[in-house]
């Protein structure tokens, strides 16, 4: 048995080969994929990533017995045909092939594919859970310009809103000031206007996303505005796990919770999604949040259910430390 998990993002795309023994044969990493890019990088990108990943463990594509795609960016029914085509031009066999939504391998990586709730909070954010029935819904996932609330993107948009108040004298004074003009270069803070717009960064939010960083440090550092912001970052995507919960009727089961990205590194955002998520799901089994490459681990896991396998933590710990060997 072998199995070729892909992970596709904003910022990347990383392929997994595993075969029966849940070693890891290949790996790879190459560009974004998210399907809202242009046509050529989603296809080059993903097409690397397969072709490295087969080729470095020695093997041809059609050995492989099935293949597992979560893609960020599947929102709608027109996103999962563009998806598909895609994948019928590189040359993925269509009945080997499985594309899920990101936020669909968040949540098998964090249950297992038991009932529970995965919360993603990278550049974007988006909670999806399933309850006992196999019933799912999700919440939050909005995109940058409607919500995505603590998101990276979320965090820095909220930042350069205090910055800017604060050097206009109409909000609480911030070290963001400075931080952010150092991010973007300029010795005044009111010189990114040009930057930000004359440029159009906005179409690039993974780009703004990156002051997300800045402000967890700040935070760190004693500032107040910066501490506040990551501390309703953590606050909001405890809402988004509980608007969940609510909607699958499981908000006083012993259900599982856990986070999943790069936003999850900050110390201030768990302790303020964890105390927020007892009190919001007190029966709630909070999860230690999933960052990093593990992230490729729900793909591997929907491709082991998908073949009947029952999953059990021997199995994840096998797949999560044959992982970390390969990286």
């Amino acid at each position: 048995m072998y199995i070729l998990a892909l992970d596709t993002g904003k910022t990347k795309t990383v392929a997994v080969l595993v075969d029966g023994n849940l070693d890891v044969r290949g790996y790879s990493v190459t560009g974004p994929a998210d399907i809202i890019l242009d046509k050529d990088i989603v296809l080059n990108n993903i097409r690397d990533a397969v072709v490295s990943c087969v080729k470095k463990a020695g093997m041809d594509l059609g050995e492989v017995d099935l293949i597992v795609i979560s893609w960020a960016g599947l929102d709608t029914r027109s996103d999962f045909e563009i998806a598909r085509s895609y994948a019928r031009e590189i040359g993925l066999p269509a009945e080997k092939t499985y594309i899920i939504h990101d936020a669909v391998s968040a949540l098998y990586a964090v249950t297992w594919g038991r009932p529970g709730i995965a919360v993603i909070a990278g550049t974007g954010a988006i909670a999806y859970g399933i309850n006992r029935e196999g019933r799912t819904t999700r919440s939050s996932g909005w995109g940058w310009f409607i919500g995505d609330e603590g998101s990276g993107s979320w965090i820095s948009l909220q930042a350069l809103n205090a910055a800017s108040r604060a050097y206009d004298g109409r909000g609480e004074y911030t070290s963001l000031v400075e931080r952010i003009a150092d991010f973007f270069g300029v010795d005044d803070l009111l010189d990114i206007i040009s930057i930000i717009y004359h440029r159009r960064l906005f179409n690039d939010i993974s780009a703004i996303a990156k002051i997300a960083t800045i402000v967890d440090e700040e935070a760190a550092r004693g500032d107040k505005v910066s501490r506040e912001i990551m501390e309703v970052a953590g606050k909001e995507l405890a809402l988004s796990a509980y608007s969940v919960a609510k909607r699958l009727g499981m908000e006083n089961e012993e259900i599982i919770v856990g986070g999943v990205g790069s936003v999850f590194k900050s110390r201030f955002v768990r302790e303020s999604f964890e105390k927020h998520l007892r009190q919001l799901l007190p029966s709630a089994v909070i999860k230690e949040p999933i960052i990093g490459y593990q992230a490729i681990l729900g793909s591997i896991i929907y491709a082991l259910r998908r073949l009947g396998y029952r999953v059990e933590e021997e199995i994840v710990n096998k797949i999560v430390g044959s992982i970390k060997e390969t990286t």
